[in-house]
């Protein structure tokens, strides 16, 4: 039994070295070749966040490789006081963004016993007919006990609290 254990830790050292081995430190540019962004003097667009969504207002979830369910859902259950609607023509604001999962890698299933995902979202509510970004919200949950879900319900609450004034 000993003699197993002592394998399964040497071997997972040599996993783990051969991973740290092929990386490489990137490299340094010179300052011959180093390129410099250009400079913007402009003020940040604080105008655009300040648009008020009033409540009861009609919101086209995009498709989000079925995100907007997971949206969808947590609006009602955390009562956001907006209408979802099915066709962007009957909208006032539209909601686009992107959703990733990172499921638990099989190192983390077998020593912590643990099959908690890492979520990722970012959605931007914006006016359909002027296109305004009247408001965004990024979420990183990790070690997500309910997936797309706990994600989804921080959106919402994040949008009913802009919604009430309280962001």
């Amino acid at each position: 039994m000993y003699h197993r254990i002592t394998f399964l830790f040497l071997l997972l050292a040599m996993f783990g070295m051969s991973g740290y081995a092929q990386t490489t430190p990137p490299a340094t540019p010179t300052p011959s070749t180093a390129q410099t962004a250009p400079i913007v003097d402009k003020a940040a667009p604080s105008e655009l966040s300040k648009d008020k969504i009033s409540p009861g207002s009609k919101v086209y979830i995009a498709a989000i490789n079925g995100y907007e369910s997971f949206l969808t859902a947590a609006f009602v259950k955390k009562e956001v006081p907006i209408i979802v609607v099915n066709a962007r023509e009957k909208a006032d604001y539209q909601i686009t963004g992107v959703s990733e999962t990172v499921q638990a890698s099989w190192a983390k299933m077998l020593f912590l016993g643990s099959e908690q995902s890492n979520e990722l979202a970012s959605i931007v509510m914006s006016n359909v007919k002027t296109g305004v970004v009247v408001w965004g919200y990024n979420v990183n949950k990790s070690n997500s006990w309910r997936g797309k879900q706990s994600s989804s319900e921080s959106c919402a609450k994040h949008l009913k609290a802009r919604i009430e004034g309280r962001k």
